[in-house]
């Protein structure tokens, strides 16, 4: 990779973020930055070529030789990055407070030369041949690490794991969750970094609220949710009327049909038309998988998904759509297509359908009866800020589309299972 992809997504007139930089000349540098964008994730970057390879890694570095956390390899940084720490507004690529979690240097854990060019061209050496093992040291970590690219788990998809030495321990190195260069936390760091996007670097800016920091931190990391309406018929009777079926892993979703115009029929609603991926979730004694409706596996692709229906310890078949929205909530099939980690924007699963629940077959139920069975099932992951439900309408949400700027909207027959939008968030 080189910086073009990075300087495609950010404006120099607008954002404080590093555009360059000149390395040292004798030695290699790391940083790894802590990043509470959409989601919580780290950013692990390693010098090399004049610029920074990076990571995205979802839970952190762990000092457990026996523990391996996904490292989601995305696009090169400059340099001069490795020192960033500041805030990057909400809306803005990679929205939201960075700071320098730690940094230091590194080398090649196996025959290091003194010389930074044979190291460096040991390491690319490595990068290119999907394993690299180095020696770190820095404030936090240090010591033999490894990063090993993770085949037949997506093109991005490495591992990151600690090499057993003297600094291996199973403490959780994440706890210490201050700042190496100004010892603050992110809240601190909300609160009275000047490094804002849009601000010159030496302008002083207002110190925020501690409620307006603590506001913008829960956004982030967890954003709100509307509440799941409450069951109007008898779910204890509708269970009964459900047939028994098999856990079906062989299950297709059912797919649109087209039509020439629009029609208001009695038995009928419009919903959204998202413009994503279709994906089914099937989930069955503590584990889960997530496939496109042609059978492909989006575990490692859309691994905070994966996670969050994971968390839902569910035995449940459920259609649905991934997508990447704005902050309108507008959703972007080409931020889609380039989504690697949570620094590429707000991942979200809008379930259409529950198929299968606990050894019951759903797909003959009307879509009333469905429907009320589905707000059973999700109400403990609504009121745990997992899921936020919206009701389909009828001819007058075929306006939505044009106000919201939606891809378009769909009719569903009540006797068909899509009968509720719910929204799945990971995180």
């Amino acid at each position: 990779m080189s910086l073009v992809k990075y300087k495609e997504k950010r404006s120099e007139n607008k954002t404080p973020e590093p555009f360059g930089g000149k390395p040292d000349k004798n030695i290699l540098r790391f940083v790894i930055q802590k990043h509470a964008a959409s989601h919580l994730h780290y950013d692990f970057r390693l010098e090399m070529e004049g610029v920074l390879k990076s990571w995205a890694v979802p839970k952190g570095p762990s000092m457990d030789p026996e523990v391996k956390r996904l490292a989601m390899m995305v696009e090169d940084h400059p340099y001069d990055y490795r020192t960033f720490e500041g805030i990057i507004p909400q809306g803005e690529y990679g929205g939201g407070t960075v700071m320098v979690w730690d940094e230091g240097v590194y080398m090649p854990s196996e025959d290091p030369k003194k010389d930074k060019k044979a190291n460096e061209k040991k390491l690319l050496h490595e990068l290119h041949s999907g394993k690299i093992k180095f020696v770190m040291s820095g404030q936090k970590l240090k010591g033999r690490f490894a990063l090993v690219k993770a085949h037949g788990r997506g093109e991005n998809a490495w591992l990151l794991m600690k090499l057993d030495d003297e600094y291996a321990t199973k403490d959780d190195i994440t706890l210490e969750d201050k700042s190496v260069i100004s010892g603050q936390d992110l809240k601190e760091i909300a609160s009275t970094s000047e490094n804002v996007y849009g601000q010159k670097p030496k302008e002083k800016s207002k110190p925020v609220s501690k409620k307006k920091v603590k506001e913008t931190l829960e956004q982030q990391v967890d954003p709100d949710d509307t509440q799941v309406p409450e069951s109007e018929l008898d779910v204890t009777a509708i269970l009964k009327k459900a047939p028994k079926g098999k856990f079906d892993t062989t299950v297709t979703p059912m797919l649109a049909t087209l039509v020439d115009a629009p029609f208001d029929d009695p038995g009928w609603q419009y919903e959204v038309k998202w413009d994503g991926y279709r994906a089914l979730a099937f989930m069955k004694d503590g584990e889960a998988d997530l496939k496109s409706r042609n059978n492909k596996s989006f575990n490692d692709k859309f691994y905070p998904v994966l996670t969050a229906i994971k968390a839902w310890n569910l035995n449940a078949i459920i259609d649905g759509e991934v997508v990447v929205v704005n902050d309108n909530g507008i959703s972007n099939f080409n931020s889609l297509q380039n989504w690697r980690s949570e620094a590429d924007g707000e991942l979200l699963f809008y379930v259409f359908d529950i198929l299968w629940l606990d050894g019951k077959n759903l797909m003959g139920l009307t879509q009333k009866e469905e429907a009320q069975y589905y707000f059973r099932s999700f109400r403990k992951a609504a009121s745990s800020g997992a899921v936020s439900v919206s009701r389909p309408g009828g001819p007058s949400f075929l306006m939505w589309p044009k106000i919201w700027a939606w891809k378009g909207s769909l009719p569903k027959g009540q006797i068909a299972l899509i009968c509720l939008v719910t929204v799945l968030k990971t995180g």
